[in-house]
């Protein structure tokens, strides 16, 4: 089964089951014996941010203590592992460069940025070697945290906190996209990314609520993301080319400041269009829309409770 409720499931068993699938998924990922380590701690790591955004959506059924203490685990995982990947994204924007403008720049400017990058990246995946373990640590905390799933109370109002954590997730979207549209700022968003890939995942949640509609969220979500995550990148991309100093020659150094910034412009406009869209809806009325969905869903799909003895769940 995938990321996402089934019908005739309750809330709870659903959400034992998925946090059970992305935990283990996640240390699939990691457990491969992959000479691309960072393909490996990208799966992971993405597993992660699934698991956080699930967590996140039922928070008021489980209580704030456990969903902090499973905001903070994933997340300190996450970080444990960042290195090698956020050098690896770096190397890919370097790259979405190279096919938006290599036909404006000799090849050699972009040849030194990377090379510098991959030495950076070698010695990473070096002190990774050196370290033996780090992976495997990763897994052991992993396996003993799956024991938090099976733990996920039987909680009556799940509904209700579904219903709240999705629209939480948009409103803090909505608020970050109102902002960027009239004070866009790298920090801004960013948060507006965060915001928007959980509603991403919450939308591959709710999948069978309504699938025609929330498949095109999602699709739309994730378009979203993409383009901030690409947009995050380049920001960091032009951090590094600073921190670079003369490692670079000058000239190579302005003009890929100057191209990392026409294409973070251009995805600052898709992104703001896009958002134009996914957010003209108001949270309040997104929230009256959202509530009769789940309700319609209650009825037809998704049990509040296990059936009692001898009660017949229609297949």
């Amino acid at each position: 089964m995938s990321y996402c409720l089934e019908n005739q499931e309750t809330w709870v068993e659903g959400f034992r089951r998925i946090g059970a699938a992305e935990n283990k998924a996640a240390i699939d990922a990691l457990a491969h014996d992959d000479k691309a380590a960072h393909q490996g701690i990208h799966q992971a790591r993405r597993h992660f941010k699934r698991l956080r955004s699930m967590f996140g959506l039922i928070r008021g059924a489980i209580g704030k203590a456990r969903f902090r203490e499973a905001n903070r685990f994933y997340q300190g995982l996450a970080q444990e592992l960042g290195g090698l990947r956020d050098i690896s994204s770096l190397i890919e924007a370097v790259e979405l460069l190279r096919s938006q403008f290599g036909h404006l720049l000799k090849g050699e400017s972009f040849s030194s940025l990377l090379d510098l990058l991959e030495e950076e990246k070698a010695a990473m995946e070096q002190r990774h070697a050196e370290e033996g373990g780090h992976t495997e640590r990763v897994i052991q905390a992993l396996r003993v945290g799956r024991e938090r799933f099976i733990a996920l109370p039987e909680a009556e109002d799940y509904h209700q906190e579904v219903l709240s954590g999705v629209c939480r997730y948009y409103r803090g979207a909505h608020a970050y996209f109102k902002e960027n549209l009239d004070r866009p700022s790298p920090w801004a968003m960013h948060e507006w990314r965060k915001q928007s890939k959980h509603l991403w995942h919450t939308c591959c949640l709710l999948k069978n609520a309504w699938p025609s509609v929330f498949k095109g969220y999602a699709k739309s979500f994730k378009e979203l993301g993409d383009i901030l995550g690409d947009y995050h990148d380049l920001t960091l991309l032009q951090d590094k080319l600073g921190a670079y100093g003369e490692l670079l020659p000058e000239d190579s150094s302005r003009l890929l400041q100057a191209l990392a910034q026409e294409q973070i412009q251009t995805l600052q406009r898709r992104s703001l269009s896009l958002g134009q869209r996914l957010f003209a809806e108001k949270p309040a009325a997104f929230r009256q829309r959202m509530r009769a969905i789940l309700a319609a869903w209650e009825m037809l799909g998704v049990r509040k409770h296990s059936p009692g003895p001898g009660v017949s769940i229609p297949k």
